[in-house]
């Protein structure tokens, strides 16, 4: 991913996206419309730290889920039932962890035969992915307009949204998310340490998802913030 230290204010189309990650630090279904398939992969060293960094997303809820499963199997008449309970919370998360992981693996390099087109209201998924994690997107009068839309998979869209959410969610703060003007979202987190491994994995995974369906991201530190800023479909010329 490609991050700039300047507002998505700028001109957006004035910079190439390239397929490596470079994190800066500066001061109801509609019509469907005709399938468009992924600009583009990975290149093939970004593509093998994505494939390492999801292989141990996937080993560490795997081996959650078979520690918690196994634990009840072996001793469940020795249990208390608020253990168990916990135990199977455990399972739930974790089942969820692996089903999230496997629509981002989809997504990113799948063949394409699950991604449907259609026309995407960029409010519309914004406020759905926010709410997914648990956010109040905060919508400008107008910004919400029906007729804004542009074609995409509203589905991975959303994908790539919650993800970026969860990147900018830490212990120090939650993030807050605006739709200032149509097809614009920006989210202000406090200041965050971009390359550590795990967020520089959901920022880079955030940005693939996104950028296959049209949609840019930019992500970037100034004072005592980080700020992320997305542009909802291509450019309009």
């Amino acid at each position: 991913m490609r991050a700039w230290g300047s507002p998505l204010a700028s001109n957006v189309a004035d910079h190439d996206v390239t397929d490596e990650l470079e994190i800066g630090s500066s001061l109801g279904r509609l019509t469907p419309v005709p399938y468009a398939p992924p600009r583009r992969r990975l290149t093939t060293g970004s593509h093998a730290e994505f494939v390492g960094a999801l292989v141990h997303e996937f080993r560490g809820a795997v081996a959650s889920l078979k520690g918690a499963s196994d634990l009840i199997a072996r001793r469940r008449h020795e249990l208390d039932e608020a253990v168990v309970t916990d135990l199977s919370r455990v399972i739930d998360r974790q089942a969820a962890r692996v089903a999230w992981l496997v629509r981002l693996l989809e997504a990113v390099d799948g063949d394409g035969s699950s991604r449907r087109v259609e026309p995407v209201h960029a409010a519309t998924v914004a406020q759905q992915a926010a709410a997914a994690n648990g956010l109040v997107l905060d919508v400008a009068r107008g910004a919400d307009r029906f007729g804004d839309t542009f074609p995409g998979d509203p589905e991975r869209v959303r994908l790539g949204l919650e993800i970026l959410f969860e990147a900018l969610a830490s212990p120090a703060g939650v993030p807050a998310a605006r739709l200032p003007v149509a097809g614009f979202l920006t989210v202000v987190a406090p200041i965050l340490d971009l390359e550590e491994p795990q967020r520089r994995f959901a920022l880079r995974s955030a940005f693939r998802v996104l950028d296959m369906e049209g949609c840019q991201l930019r992500v970037h530190t100034k004072g005592d913030e980080t700020r992320a800023e997305v542009r909802l479909g291509a450019r309009k010329k």
